[in-house]
């Protein structure tokens, strides 16, 4: 006697149909989370901490344009003394110092991290200028590079490290990205600061 195989309900396979939907709407939506996780951006950008930053002569003059030489970067904080033209044989002059904020922790913390920053600073305690040289937030990719657009960086130049660098008060900010601005703002000047209360 043969037994005959049931066919199953279409509520039955109405199930087995809506689970698998599930099963793929799932894995899709982690796949997806994967792709765009703005809260773990660190997670795609390389470790900076291990890496050097790359100061070249040509960025050492870029922010302390009145300097013709540079020395290695040494002292406590680290710093490149930056030395002006000599006059008839004379000693080179002292015009000021340039340094990485990376060099003088705590560093302040942006939206996703840390901003590194090179700043020149002259004997007056007046910023000569700044580069940032590297950081990783979530809205550069939606607006790439944002932090180097012009006018943000250049505004330091001629800056006294005595001001209070507040954002849209003393400084020009960038609209939806004031935390990133505030920190990279509050890193130069407690840098400068400790960098002018060390050496000038």
């Amino acid at each position: 006697m043969s037994t005959q195989r049931k066919p199953r309900s279409s509520r039955q396979f109405l199930s087995v149909l809506g689970l698998m939907a599930i099963a793929l709407l799932i894995g899709s939506g982690k796949w997806l989370l994967s792709s765009f996780n703005f809260e773990n951006e660190s997670e795609h950008v390389p470790d900076v901490a291990a890496q050097a930053l790359d100061v070249d002569l040509h960025l050492l003059r870029e922010i302390m344009p009145r300097a013709d030489s540079f020395s290695e970067k040494q002292g406590q904080p680290p710093v490149y003394r930056a030395y002006g033209a000599s006059v008839n044989g004379a000693e080179q002059t002292l015009v000021g110092y340039v340094f990485l904020t990376a060099d003088l922790p705590p560093e302040e913390v942006g939206y996703s991290g840390t901003i590194k920053v090179l700043v020149g600073m002259d004997m007056e305690a007046k910023l000569t200028g700044i580069k940032v040289l590297y950081y990783a937030e979530t809205l550069r990719r939606l607006w790439g590079d944002f932090l180097a657009n012009p006018g943000y960086q250049e505004q330091f130049a001629g800056k006294p490290i005595t001001d209070a660098f507040r954002v849209d008060q003393d400084i020009d900010g960038i609209v939806r990205a004031t935390v990133t601005f505030r920190a990279m703002s509050r890193g130069i000047r407690n840098a400068a600061r400790r960098v002018a209360s060390a050496y000038l």
